[in-house]
């Protein structure tokens, strides 16, 4: 179901606010069946057994992070282990005041390596991973506020829903070097845990607002403004809220909105933006509000964001689609809007039926409307029974180009995916023939790279033949960069490859790391055996851990509007 371009900006703030996964792996025992599990979790042992032969103390650390990550539910004394052990080896590095050669390179990614392994732990011991920060604090390399207080909030964040205690803790502690925009997801999240931990937030956050001159800086008043949109349906009746709303009528009457003749252009446009929670304001002092009144309106969707935005992509990623059908009489004014969502969950699932039931139903605001979403029902259910590759490689003889014909079909393959493997695999057949065709750069091979994952999610033999050279092309990669080691970038550290991404070479490992959940999913032992083929055993572990995490975790999150991505 396309949505335009200008709603894309409204869903990734109303996505921000969404709590979804901290990291960008997360671990999920209920992925694939109990057998494979366990070939991964033997696989992640194995691994865990080889770390101690590594030269490099970062590839160490950072294979020993991810690996006790998912090592924890099977085996929580040995993941626990191997986390005390990573702790030695960061606070080691980052209290190393030496004047060596590679300490001002190795010593920030040990800080990230440091923020990555606090969010690990803390999916599973809250209090140990801010245990594991202090005691990994390091004196000689300087950390900003700022990025101290995210990462902290990216851990309350984490902790909101199993500890509310400790999370408000670090949302307090946030609050000394003023506001943020984390701290609006971590009260919407709290908000749904325990309204008290919320309300206790808010008052913190209340306290604060006099010092952050709304008037001058924007993303303040921006901030203000959202928080009070976001926690009025919930926290309206707090005493915090009304002193909120009784400072925006205090801060407006002395900026002069009352004035309906503001020659003053900055003046004029502050006022209008405050203009949206005015109805909030009447209602905590309408008397006081009156000279404001003028200003009072609605969201400019979809200009402009709403709270109903936020819930409503809440409800579609985590709740079901009677969910959706419970928020509709909510939210009167977003009823085209929700009834769009209820249509696009059943589709995604295949209850074409349904959606075409609830679609006749549904009313519209459009006279049109009925028809152009049964129209898009019916689109999408020709995609799922029929072979439509015929029609759409008719459309790719009309663009002007190979490169854009090879991208059209990729966009294609990649939307239809495994809604119908028969068109997929005519589409990724086509557009392998193309990049064939085109010059051996980067671009080319990371385009094999996708090609091959997509032929894995429609379970194509394909997936393999192909990648199998893209792995002997990079073992050549490989082995030229370590010869130029240090003139275009330093890809070793200690003698052995440094994974960090950096590099055209380390960006083409990274995107097979990324993935690698498709070859895992596809045939683990195939994926095993092909991951023997890297030369490099550093880079051979790494492989075969992205594989044993594909398992254990499953793809990635669909996006809200999979086509926005494009």
């Amino acid at each position: 179901m396309k949505r335009s371009l200008r709603y894309l900006f409204l869903i990734l703030i109303a996505v921000s606010f969404i709590p979804g996964n901290t990291l960008s792996q997360q671990v999920n025992n209920k992925h694939g069946d109990d057998a494979l599990r366990q070939k991964a979790y033997k696989l992640l042992e194995s691994l865990a057994e080889q770390i101690g032969s590594l030269q490099s103390e970062e590839n160490r650390t950072r294979l020993g992070s991810n690996i006790a990550m998912s090592l924890w539910p099977h085996n929580e004394a040995k993941a626990r282990e191997m986390f005390a052990t990573v702790t030695k080896e960061i606070k080691a590095v980052l209290e190393d005041d030496s004047n060596g050669p590679n300490r001002y390179v190795v010593q920030p990614n040990f800080i990230k390596l440091r923020e990555d392994t606090a969010l690990r732990i803390g999916m599973f011991d809250p209090e140990w991973a801010l245990q594991f920060l202090k005691e990994t604090k390091p004196s000689t390399v300087y950390i900003s506020d700022e990025s101290h207080n995210q990462l902290n909030l990216r851990l309350a964040l984490l902790f909101a829903e199993r500890n509310p205690d400790l999370a408000l803790k670090l949302g307090r502690e946030s609050l000394s070097h003023g506001v943020l925009q984390t701290q609006l997801p971590l009260i919407y999240k709290l908000s749904k845990k325990s309204r008290t931990h919320a309300s206790a937030l808010l008052v913190e956050i209340v306290k604060v607002a006099p010092n952050q001159a709304i008037r001058s800086v924007m993303k303040n008043e921006q901030f203000y403004f959202m928080l009070a949109l976001l926690v009025e349906p919930s926290l309206g009746r707090d005493p915090a809220f009304r002193d909120l709303m009784n400072y925006f009528t205090d801060v407006a009457l002395k900026a002069g909105c009352g004035n309906k003749n503001l020659k003053d252009n900055d003046t004029y446009h502050f006022c209008y933006r405050l203009g949206r929670v005015v109805p909030l304001m009447e209602k905590v002092d309408a008397k006081r509000v009156t000279p404001l009144k003028h200003l009072a309106r609605k969201g400019g969707f979809p200009y402009e964001w709403s709270p109903e935005l936020t819930q409503y992509v809440d409800v579609y990623e985590n709740g079901s689609v009677d969910d959706l059908l419970a928020m509709i009489p909510k939210f009167p004014d977003w009823r085209d809007f929700g009834q769009g969502f209820v249509i696009r969950k059943l589709v995604e699932a295949g209850d074409f039926v349904r959606a075409r039931k609830l679609a006749n139903e549904f009313t519209w605001k459009e006279p049109s409307g009925n028809q152009r979403v049964l129209k898009e029902i019916a689109d999408a259910q020709r995609i799922v029974n029929e072979d439509t590759s015929e029609e759409l490689l008719r459309k790719d003889e009309q663009l002007p180009n190979e490169s854009e014909t090879f991208h059209y079909l990729f966009r294609m393959a990649t939307e239809i995916g495994t809604k119908n493997p028969q068109t997929t695999l005519r589409l990724l057949d086509r557009a392998s023939e193309l990049l064939d065709k085109m010059p051996p750069e980067r671009w080319q091979m990371q385009y094999k790279i996708g090609i091959a994952a997509r032929y894995c999610q429609v379970k194509s033999d394909r997936c393999f033949t192909m990648i199998e050279p893209v792995i002997r092309r990079m073992n050549e990669l490989v082995s030229a960069a370590v010869k130029l080691n240090g003139f275009d970038n330093r890809y070793l550290r200690n003698g052995e490859w440094n994974m960090t991404a950096e590099g055209g070479v380390g960006s083409l490992l990274t995107g097979l790391a990324q993935n690698a959940v498709y070859f895992a999913l596809c045939d683990f032992d195939r994926a095993i055996a092909l991951s023997s083929q890297f030369e490099r055993r550093e880079i051979r572990m790494m492989a075969q851990l992205k594989l044993a995490q594909g398992v254990l975790e499953g793809p990635p999150k669909k996006p809200v509007f999979a086509n926005d991505e494009h």
